[in-house]
Protein backbone atom coordinates (compact mmCIF):
# COMPACT_ATOMS: atom_id res chain seq x y z
CA UNK A 1 0.00 0.00 0.00
CA UNK A 2 1.30 3.29 -0.94
CA UNK A 3 2.25 5.72 1.70
CA UNK A 4 1.92 9.14 -0.26
CA UNK A 5 3.34 11.04 -3.06
CA UNK A 6 7.13 12.87 -2.70
CA UNK A 7 7.75 15.12 -5.05
CA UNK A 8 11.66 15.41 -5.13
CA UNK A 9 13.20 19.11 -6.21
CA UNK A 10 16.45 18.37 -7.09
CA UNK A 11 18.91 19.41 -10.04
CA UNK A 12 21.52 16.06 -9.33
CA UNK A 13 21.29 13.59 -11.16
CA UNK A 14 22.40 11.48 -8.72
CA UNK A 15 20.08 11.94 -5.84
CA UNK A 16 16.80 11.91 -8.39
CA UNK A 17 18.08 8.13 -8.89
CA UNK A 18 18.71 7.62 -5.55
CA UNK A 19 15.53 9.22 -4.59
CA UNK A 20 13.76 6.87 -6.99
CA UNK A 21 15.11 3.53 -5.37
CA UNK A 22 14.60 4.90 -1.37
CA UNK A 23 11.32 6.29 -1.94
CA UNK A 24 9.87 3.31 -4.15
CA UNK A 25 11.14 0.88 -1.82
CA UNK A 26 9.99 2.87 1.22
CA UNK A 27 6.51 2.52 -0.20
CA UNK A 28 5.91 6.02 -1.69
CA UNK A 29 4.81 7.32 -4.95
CA UNK A 30 7.85 9.31 -6.15
CA UNK A 31 8.01 12.56 -8.66
CA UNK A 32 11.36 14.50 -9.67
CA UNK A 33 12.12 18.18 -11.10
CA UNK A 34 15.36 19.33 -11.78
CA UNK A 35 14.81 23.00 -11.08
CA UNK A 36 12.49 25.22 -8.60
CA UNK A 37 10.06 26.40 -11.18
CA UNK A 38 9.34 22.82 -12.74
CA UNK A 39 8.70 21.63 -9.37
CA UNK A 40 6.45 24.31 -8.53
CA UNK A 41 4.29 23.36 -12.15
CA UNK A 42 4.66 19.74 -11.46
CA UNK A 43 3.01 20.00 -7.79
CA UNK A 44 0.34 22.01 -9.40
CA UNK A 45 -0.48 19.12 -11.56
CA UNK A 46 -0.07 16.34 -9.34
CA UNK A 47 -0.49 17.50 -5.95
CA UNK A 48 2.47 15.59 -4.36
CA UNK A 49 1.68 15.17 -0.49
CA UNK A 50 4.71 16.85 0.38
CA UNK A 51 8.09 18.51 -1.26
CA UNK A 52 11.52 17.40 -0.65
CA UNK A 53 13.55 20.37 -2.16
CA UNK A 54 17.60 20.89 -2.81
CA UNK A 55 17.95 24.38 -0.97
CA UNK A 56 20.33 25.25 -3.53
CA UNK A 57 18.85 24.89 -7.55
CA UNK A 58 19.72 26.33 -10.55
CA UNK A 59 17.20 29.34 -10.87
CA UNK A 60 15.80 29.29 -7.51
CA UNK A 61 16.68 28.81 -3.63
CA UNK A 62 14.30 27.39 -1.16
CA UNK A 63 13.51 30.20 0.24
CA UNK A 64 12.34 31.73 -3.06
CA UNK A 65 10.93 28.74 -3.74
CA UNK A 66 9.00 28.56 -0.32
CA UNK A 67 8.12 32.79 -0.84
CA UNK A 68 6.77 31.94 -4.46
CA UNK A 69 4.30 29.50 -2.60
CA UNK A 70 3.33 31.79 0.04
CA UNK A 71 3.10 35.25 -1.79
CA UNK A 72 1.77 34.33 -4.93
CA UNK A 73 -1.92 32.97 -6.22
CA UNK A 74 -1.18 30.75 -8.40
CA UNK A 75 0.93 28.72 -6.14
CA UNK A 76 -2.50 28.99 -3.52
CA UNK A 77 -3.28 25.52 -3.94
CA UNK A 78 0.27 24.07 -2.68
CA UNK A 79 0.16 26.12 0.80
CA UNK A 80 -0.98 22.69 2.40
CA UNK A 81 2.02 20.72 1.25
CA UNK A 82 4.48 20.47 3.83
CA UNK A 83 8.15 21.03 2.77
CA UNK A 84 11.41 18.86 3.73
CA UNK A 85 14.75 21.16 2.43
CA UNK A 86 17.85 19.33 1.72
CA UNK A 87 20.87 21.98 2.57
CA UNK A 88 25.07 21.60 3.13
CA UNK A 89 24.73 24.01 5.82
CA UNK A 90 21.84 25.56 7.41
CA UNK A 91 23.69 29.08 7.53
CA UNK A 92 23.25 28.92 4.06
CA UNK A 93 19.30 29.35 4.50
CA UNK A 94 18.94 33.27 4.31
CA UNK A 95 16.00 33.11 7.09
CA UNK A 96 15.14 29.75 8.38
CA UNK A 97 12.34 31.22 10.90
CA UNK A 98 10.19 32.64 8.07
CA UNK A 99 10.48 28.84 6.30
CA UNK A 100 9.15 27.82 9.02
CA UNK A 101 6.06 30.53 8.58
CA UNK A 102 6.14 29.63 4.84
CA UNK A 103 5.55 25.93 5.43
CA UNK A 104 9.01 24.25 6.00
CA UNK A 105 8.74 21.45 8.73
CA UNK A 106 11.98 20.25 8.83
CA UNK A 107 15.72 20.46 6.74
CA UNK A 108 18.20 17.81 6.47
CA UNK A 109 22.28 18.96 6.35
CA UNK A 110 24.00 17.20 3.74
CA UNK A 111 25.03 14.47 3.79
CA UNK A 112 22.70 12.54 5.31
CA UNK A 113 21.25 9.15 5.27
CA UNK A 114 18.48 7.48 3.39
CA UNK A 115 16.41 5.96 6.69
CA UNK A 116 16.95 9.19 8.53
CA UNK A 117 15.21 10.83 5.28
CA UNK A 118 12.43 8.60 4.90
CA UNK A 119 11.80 8.52 8.63
CA UNK A 120 11.15 12.36 8.69
CA UNK A 121 9.20 12.11 5.53
CA UNK A 122 6.65 9.56 7.06
CA UNK A 123 6.69 10.92 10.55
CA UNK A 124 5.68 14.44 8.52
CA UNK A 125 2.97 12.56 6.95
CA UNK A 126 1.94 11.15 9.59
CA UNK A 127 1.64 14.10 11.15
CA UNK A 128 -0.46 15.89 8.55
CA UNK A 129 -2.55 12.76 8.34
CA UNK A 130 -4.19 13.09 12.06
CA UNK A 131 -4.96 16.83 10.90
CA UNK A 132 -8.82 17.70 10.35
CA UNK A 133 -9.51 18.27 6.53
CA UNK A 134 -12.92 19.47 6.97
CA UNK A 135 -14.68 21.80 9.33
CA UNK A 136 -16.67 19.83 11.93
CA UNK A 137 -20.59 19.81 11.59
CA UNK A 138 -22.21 22.65 13.85
CA UNK A 139 -23.00 21.73 17.17
CA UNK A 140 -24.05 23.68 20.31
CA UNK A 141 -21.08 25.20 21.67
CA UNK A 142 -20.99 22.88 24.98
CA UNK A 143 -20.89 19.68 23.00
CA UNK A 144 -18.05 20.33 20.52
CA UNK A 145 -15.68 17.56 20.07
CA UNK A 146 -12.08 18.85 19.85
CA UNK A 147 -10.83 19.22 15.89
CA UNK A 148 -8.51 16.49 16.50
CA UNK A 149 -7.53 13.62 18.68
CA UNK A 150 -5.24 14.90 21.65
CA UNK A 151 -4.85 11.20 22.87
CA UNK A 152 -2.55 10.60 19.40
CA UNK A 153 -0.80 13.79 19.48
CA UNK A 154 -0.01 13.48 22.46
CA UNK A 155 1.30 10.02 22.21
CA UNK A 156 3.41 11.74 18.98
CA UNK A 157 4.43 14.33 20.99
CA UNK A 158 6.20 12.23 23.36
CA UNK A 159 8.08 9.94 20.48
CA UNK A 160 9.37 13.26 19.45
CA UNK A 161 10.39 14.45 22.66
CA UNK A 162 11.67 10.69 22.60
CA UNK A 163 13.84 10.51 19.77
CA UNK A 164 14.99 14.13 20.76
CA UNK A 165 16.34 13.17 23.68
CA UNK A 166 17.98 10.39 22.53
CA UNK A 167 20.01 11.94 19.31
CA UNK A 168 21.49 14.47 21.24
CA UNK A 169 23.00 11.99 23.99
CA UNK A 170 24.23 10.42 20.74
CA UNK A 171 25.52 13.68 19.72
CA UNK A 172 26.86 14.77 22.95
CA UNK A 173 28.84 11.73 22.52
CA UNK A 174 31.52 13.08 19.98
CA UNK A 175 34.57 10.86 20.50
CA UNK A 176 31.89 7.78 19.71
CA UNK A 177 30.93 8.93 16.83
CA UNK A 178 32.59 9.94 13.32
CA UNK A 179 31.96 13.12 11.44
CA UNK A 180 28.97 11.46 8.99
CA UNK A 181 27.21 10.10 12.06
CA UNK A 182 27.28 13.50 13.97
CA UNK A 183 25.76 15.37 10.82
CA UNK A 184 23.47 12.15 10.78
CA UNK A 185 22.42 12.80 14.99
CA UNK A 186 22.25 16.53 14.48
CA UNK A 187 19.72 16.45 11.76
CA UNK A 188 17.91 13.92 13.35
CA UNK A 189 18.01 16.03 16.64
CA UNK A 190 16.67 19.21 14.79
CA UNK A 191 14.10 17.62 13.07
CA UNK A 192 12.24 16.27 15.92
CA UNK A 193 12.86 19.48 17.85
CA UNK A 194 10.64 21.07 14.97
CA UNK A 195 7.94 17.81 14.80
CA UNK A 196 7.77 18.61 18.76
CA UNK A 197 7.28 22.32 18.52
CA UNK A 198 4.52 21.82 15.93
CA UNK A 199 2.45 19.10 18.01
CA UNK A 200 2.72 21.47 21.13
CA UNK A 201 0.97 24.15 19.04
CA UNK A 202 -1.60 21.93 17.74
CA UNK A 203 -2.32 20.35 21.46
Amino acid sequence: MKKGKVLLVDDNTDMELIGERIFARAGFDYLSARNGHEGLELAKSARPDIIVLDYMLPDINGTQFLRLIHNESEYAGLRGIPVVVLTARTDYIEDLDECFRMGLHAFLNKPFGHRELVNIIDSILRYTQIQPSAPPSPRPAQDAPPAFDTRRLEELRLIGQTIARLSKELRDETVQLNEQQRMDVHAVYTSSKRLVALLETSV
